[in-house]
């Protein structure tokens, strides 16, 4: 009786931790899905299953609710499956994409003193949708991280499991790349 009521708790503890964890990193770890596969709904499936892959991982004694985990190793360990996920959902894309109008859904829950109008900020989140769609998966998850998500080299050399040196050197390819892009793309709009 005294066995099942220990493990009773530990499992409340670690539910009490993971629900606390999605929480804090649910927002980030979609928007970084979301613009890694350029699909609302797929991010939100793939954010499902690196916080399932979270749980599994925890339920076995492992990373990422251990006892001896931070705060900031837990956020890696998340990047770092999302990240996996992305890349291969992207590798078994088809070639026919939907596109979601929660982008419209966003954009008219906003402010009205935010900049630009309803109109504006629609076309510019489509041209950087569209800028980074055009760039390597690797090189925009590179970005992505390090740019939006505030990871350091290291850390996102850890999360894409490659050298901080090649961060640095994907990083800057991605941020030319995708202002290329990005103009271009504004050009071609005017």
């Amino acid at each position: 009786m005294h066995e099942r009521l220990s493990t009773l708790s530990v499992t409340l503890m670690t539910l009490a931790a993971f629900t606390d964890m999605v929480d804090r990193h649910q927002h980030a770890l979609y928007t970084f899905l979301r613009n890694l596969v350029s699909d609302a709904e797929q991010a939100y499936d793939l954010m499902q299953d690196t916080f399932q892959e979270a749980w599994r991982a925890s339920r076995a004694g492992a990373d990422p609710l251990i006892a001896e985990c931070t705060d900031d190793q837990r956020r890696r360990w998340l990047f770092q499956v999302a990240y996996h996920r992305g890349i291969s959902a992207l590798r078994r894309r088809k070639l026919i994409r939907w596109e979601s109008l929660d982008l419209l859904r966003e954009m008219a829950a906003k402010p009205a003193g935010d900049t630009g109008s309803f109109e504006e900020q629609i076309v510019e989140s489509e041209a950087l949708r569209a800028a980074l769609a055009r760039l390597t998966s690797q090189d925009a998850a590179c970005l992505l991280l390090r740019v939006a998500h505030g990871f350091s080299a290291a850390e996102v050399g850890q999360i894409m499991g490659v050298a901080p040196n090649s961060v640095a050197k994907r990083l800057s390819r991605a941020k030319q790349r995708l202002r290329a892009v990005y103009l271009a793309h504004n050009e071609e709009a005017r």
